[in-house]
């Protein structure tokens, strides 16, 4: 199984590039995150959530849905590996429900701890000084302005934490929402709006 996780990791390194906002630096942060929950969280197996990260978000080059294009890459790779269809069917589906509004659109419900675990790691990874810094550089790549981008605080990042499935999700979310309604706060100011 490693080197299947191994072969996972190298596909999204070379799909996803370096950008910070969702290239492959935020696949090694939803990892760290990942790691922080299943930790506290137990009864995880190791291999699938990894797969699960690494694979999360290699449609993403590709537009939206990015969580329907990501499970699609995902099954055909893990389907080409030779991987038992009980793990294809898991990964997928935690890759299909990590996005929140991609799962609430086609309905897509978690089968698994780790489904709920990448889910949580990868939304605290929009949260706190980071998540600041992702919108931004999200907001610039898809041509949306200042105004829109401080409105998705409020009409998304800061609804995150109630969306989390742990309690330790929910702890690390309120630290971060805490970091990062300082840091708005600091910047509407020097702003002045």
């Amino acid at each position: 199984m490693s080197v299947v996780v191994e072969e996972a990791r190298e596909l999204a390194r070379k799909l996803l590039g370096g950008g910070f906002s969702h290239g492959y630096p935020h696949v090694e942060r939803v990892m760290r995150h990942a790691e922080v929950i299943a930790g506290e969280v137990g009864g995880v197996d190791r291999a699938l959530l990894e797969l699960a990260v690494y694979l999360h978000d290699v449609g993403r080059p590709l537009g939206e849905p990015h969580a329907y294009y990501s499970s699609l890459i995902a099954r055909g790779f893990l389907v080409e590996l030779g991987c038992e269809e009980q793990l294809v069917r898991l990964v997928v589906n935690a890759v299909e429900y990590h996005s929140y509004s991609y799962a609430r659109a086609v309905k897509v419900e978690p089968l698994s701890v780790e489904a709920k675990v990448l889910s949580d790691a990868d939304k605290l990874d929009a949260l706190g000084v980071v998540g600041l810094l992702r919108a931004f550089e999200h907001g610039s790549q898809t041509g949306r302005g200042l105004t829109e981008t401080l409105a998705h605080f409020d009409e998304k990042l800061f609804k995150l934490r109630g969306l989390m499935h742990f309690e330790v999700s929910r702890r690390l979310a309120a630290e971060l929402d805490e970091r990062l309604k300082t840091t708005l706060s600091w910047l509407r100011d020097e702003l002045r709006m």
